[in-house]
């Protein structure tokens, strides 16, 4: 076997070629060694072997390799748990990639005991360096084999195709063996193995975790989970915690929860992924529930229930719990409802929507760019769901509704990825989160914040620009608070309509662009009524952008202020949006030219009171820095003129 001669390459090197970094760029290259480390690739982390005798004597009868070299394998083998003859080949890949001395240095090295410790212990980062290194040969084929502008996709594609098969069980097994495996001592591993080298033992095994469910979870994005599979992954992930319940986890300190967190996320993702809810909202839509292979499953779906009821204490478990409940709502909407409202009771008293906002940013901050955007599809995918089978009044947990807020977080996160963002503007408003999107345009502008947030999000490059201009530049209607009726508005008997008799200058301070009125004669929808007052929702057009400019105007005139908060929460979300049309495309800074050039005198004012609101000064800069990067001196002239 080409693994098990001394020759062997090493899991860098292999990452280095596949990632088309060395002199070995051809497709038949690529191929050739695919092929040559398809076996390591498939056995993945059980490529390397524990000790054992028969590999020990082999290496002593090894003729060719010096005594010294021989000696020194053995201490490897010993500190790192791991067979003797493969510790021989990390030490040879070592002193070829990774030394920096000369042969007749590694003789001195070897005969000074302190010298050789420290040689042995950057084996030791080398070996969890290797071990990183093989698994991110399999995430990398399966992040590009069916992407077909890469340039290797059809030999990552038929080296995915060998592997699939087994591929799974095979990781899973591994993530379980490194759950509950026992942390190295001294007394089975030498001296060396001190409680600082435990903890890089534990650090470099949570990795490893991460990095095996990342496998598992990319796997899952193409290929389709069977029923007793996901039973098999709940009923594992739950005895783990979710990855809390680290067999060592008197280990962990505050430096390795990310990784434990992480490991979380990618629990908690396999499972929904493995209900295939895209699949199951286009049974839903087409009315065919019955070709989801969860629809013949009932005995699997009866477990389920009973296990899934016993989710619900930490927050990984939202997701799977909702996801649960649109499986069940589609497929067997007449049985066992109470058990289908206290599942989706949990997961919003969970704050599932919270919960997956903070997951995105998490896996987005660190790790493979794939894995982060595969959770957003996935996420986007049970949010366009939920969106489009339930009520949004029913979303809420503790009476605090949801869509202005924790929903809201989560759907931005999920749309800031471009292809997403393009996916959305095709959507029906009564679909999926065009719910979300329809919803904060009938709060606007009496609740600014939900729409921008939205649509700042979505501003991923020139062609989304243009269509979130144009989507502020028509808007159909103005929701606004009234604490009473004003005078000169009629209503019908119900009450739910009003006319209104007059026109209103709605920013009574403004001027100039700075005007936004009301007409006479248009109607307005009560949409809420009673003794604390009405919201109301008029009938009219008007460009956002001019509405934008009064807010600007009216903080202006009021930064001196009480009112100087309330308004200052409506014009940052204002500012924000600027930002990222002007650093998104800049093209279009003319038509906010309104906008832009009142921003240098509210700096000033802003930075003159007493407590400054720090945020909306930093969205001004960012503004400012956004525009200084095209025309530097007009701004710093404009700066100069107003600010200093």
């Amino acid at each position: 076997m080409a693994d098990s001669e001394m020759s062997v390459r090493s899991c860098r090197e292999l990452w280095t070629i596949l990632l088309g970094r060395s002199a070995l760029r051809e497709p038949a290259h690529i191929e050739a060694e695919l092929e040559r480390h398809w076996d390591r690739l498939h056995q993945g982390l059980h490529y390397y072997k524990p000790p054992s005798p028969s590999a020990a004597a082999r290496l002593k009868e090894n003729k060719e390799l010096a005594v010294p070299l021989k000696d020194l394998g053995l201490r490897i083998s010993k500190l790192l748990g791991l067979d003797e003859q493969q510790s021989v080949q990390l030490l040879q890949c070592y002193l070829q990639e990774d030394y920096r001395g000369t042969r007749d240095s590694l003789k001195v090295v070897l005969k000074d005991e302190r010298q050789s410790q420290t040689l042995l212990l950057k084996i030791a980062d080398y070996y969890y360096d290797e071990r990183t290194c093989l698994l991110r040969c399999v995430l990398l084929l399966l992040t590009y084999f069916q992407d077909e502008r890469h340039p290797y996709r059809a030999e990552y594609s038929n080296c995915v195709n060998k592997l699939e098969k087994d591929l799974v069980s095979r990781y899973q097994l591994q993530f379980e063996t490194l759950f509950r495996a026992e942390a190295p001592t001294w007394e089975t591993h030498g001296n060396l193995m001190t409680e600082r080298q435990a903890s890089l033992w534990f650090l470099q095994c949570l990795r490893e975790q991460s990095l095996l469910l990342e496998i598992i979870f990319l796997y899952y994005a193409y290929f389709e989970m069977s029923p007793p599979d996901l039973l098999s992954f709940t009923k594992m992930f739950k005895e783990e915690g979710f990855g809390l319940r680290q067999t060592n986890r008197h280990l962990v300190d505050r430096s390795m929860d990310a990784l434990v967190e992480r490991i979380g996320y990618l629990s908690s993702l396999i499972l929904v992924e493995g209900m295939d809810i895209d699949f199951l909202h286009k049974c839903a839509l087409e009315d065919c529930p019955e070709q989801h292979q969860f629809s013949s499953a009932a005995d699997i779906i009866k477990e389920m229930d009973q296990l899934l009821l016993t989710l619900g204490d930490i927050p990984h478990h939202g997701p799977v719990l909702l996801a649960w409940v649109l499986l069940r709502h589609t497929l067997r909407p007449d049985e066992s409802p109470p058990v289908v409202r206290r599942i989706g009771s949990t997961a919003l008293q969970l704050e599932v929507f919270k919960y997956m906002s903070t997951m995105l940013r998490g896996l987005g901050a660190s790790g493979n760019n794939c894995t982060a955007s595969t959770a957003k599809m996935c996420v986007y995918g049970l949010l366009s769901f939920v969106m489009t089978s339930f009520e949004e009044e029913s979303l809420q947990s503790g009476g605090v509704a949801t869509p202005c807020s924790h929903l809201i977080d989560a759907a931005c996160e999920v749309l800031s990825a471009p292809s997403l963002a393009e996916v959305f503007w095709e959507m029906k408003p009564d679909m999926g989160l065009g719910v979300i999107l329809d919803s904060a345009v009938g709060m606007f502008p009496h609740q600014i914040g939900p729409l921008l947030q939205l649509l700042t999000a979505l501003l991923s490059n020139k062609s989304t620009v243009k269509k979130v201009y144009n989507f502020l530049d028509k808007m159909s209607f103005y929701t606004q608070a009234h604490p009473h009726r004003p005078p000169h508005v009629v209503a019908t008997d119900d009450g739910t309509l009003w006319r209104r008799q007059t026109p209103k200058l709605l920013y009574p301070l403004g001027s100039g662009q700075a005007n936004l009125w009301m007409p006479q004669g248009i109607l307005g929808q009560v949409v809420v009524g009673g003794e604390q007052g009405y919201v109301v929702r008029w009938d009219f057009s008007y460009s956002a952008w001019t509405l934008f400019t009064c807010e600007v105007e009216m903080l202006l005139h009021v930064v001196s202020t009480a009112d100087v908060v309330a308004h200052c929460t409506r014009v940052k979300p204002i500012l924000d949006l600027v930002h990222r049309i002007l650093t998104t495309d800049w093209t279009v800074s003319d038509c906010l030219l309104p906008l832009t050039s009142r921003i240098y005198l509210l700096l000033q004012r802003l930075t003159s009171v007493i407590c400054p609101p720090v945020d909306v000064i930093a969205s001004c800069v960012s503004c400012l820095s956004a525009l200084a990067a095209r025309t530097p001196g007009k701004v710093c002239v404009c700066v100069c003129v107003r600010v200093c």
